[in-house]
C-alpha cells in the first residue's frame, strides 16, 4: 500500500477492532442517555443528540489527527524499528482480547458526566469517548508515529479510524434495540483478532525487509 491508501485502509481496519475494547465500557451510558433522549422527544431529537455526540467525535480524532501525524513526520518513524516493535507489541495484545484475554482501558466517559447539564455535553462525551486509551487507539498512535511522513497521513488515518468505529455508535440511534450491543461485542472481538494479525503481518514485513 501507499500514498493515501495505507492510512485510509488500516485506520479504517483498526477501527473496527475498537468496539468491545475500548467502546463498550461508554456504550451503555449512550444508550441510557439515549434512552431518556427518546422517552422525552421523538426520534428526532434522538438522531440530534446521536449526531453531536459523533460530530464531537469527530473533531477529537480530527485535532488528536493532526497532533500524532505532526509528531511522527519530526521524529523520524521513532527510529524505525523501535516503532514497529511497540506497534507489534500492540498487535499482539489486540489478538489476545480478541481470543478472550482482558485488558483494561482508561476511559474518559465517567469524566463527561459532569458536563451533564450543559448544552455542549453531546460534543463533550463524544469526544471523550474517542480517546479511550485502549490497546487498538494506542495502536493506531504507534503506528502512526512510526508511518507518518507527513501531518495529512495521521489526518487521514485517524478519519477513517472515525468512521468505523462509529458504525459501533448508530445502533445507540435506535434506542429499544439494545440486545445489539452483544452482537457488536462479538463482531468486534472477531476483528481483534484479524486486524491485529494484519498489523502484525506488517509489523514483520518491515522488520525483515529492514
Amino acid at each position: 500500500m501507499s500514498g493515501f491508501t495505507e492510512p485510509l485502509v488500516n485506520g479504517f481496519l483498526l477501527g473496527l477492532s475498537t468496539g468491545p475494547m475500548c467502546m463498550m465500557g461508554c456504550l451503555p451510558a449512550l444508550m441510557s442517555i439515549t434512552l431518556g433522549q427518546s422517552s422525552m422527544n421523538d426520534a428526532r431529537g434522538t438522531w440530534l443528540f446521536i449526531g453531536k455526540f459523533i460530530t464531537g467525535r469527530f473533531f477529537a480524532y480530527l485535532a488528536f489527527g493532526l497532533v500524532v501525524g505532526f509528531l511522527g513526520s519530526r521524529l523520524d518513524g521513532l527510529t524505525n524499528r523501535v516503532g514497529v516493535i511497540a506497534w507489534m507489541i500492540m498487535a499482539v495484545i489486540l489478538i489476545a482480547y480478541g481470543l478472550g484475554f482482558s485488558f483494561g482501558h482508561i476511559g474518559l466517559c465517567r469524566v463527561a458526566g459532569r458536563f451533564v447539564d450543559s448544552r455542549y455535553f453531546p460534543f463533550i462525551m463524544g469526544a471523550l469517548m474517542g480517546l479511550n486509551l485502549c490497546p487498538p487507539f494506542l495502536l493506531a498512535i504507534t503506528y502512526t508515529l512510526e508511518r507518518s511522513a507527513n501531518t495529512a497521513f495521521g489526518v487521514l488515518f485517524f478519519m477513517a479510524f472515525f468512521v468505523s468505529t462509529s458504525l459501533y455508535i448508530l445502533p445507540a440511534g435506535f434506542a429499544g434495540h439494545l440486545g445489539r450491543q452483544e452482537l457488536f461485542a462479538r463482531a468486534g472481538k472477531i476483528a481483534s483478532v484479524v486486524v491485529g494479525a494484519v498489523f502484525l503481518y506488517q509489523g514483520v514485513m518491515i522488520m525483515m525487509v529492514g
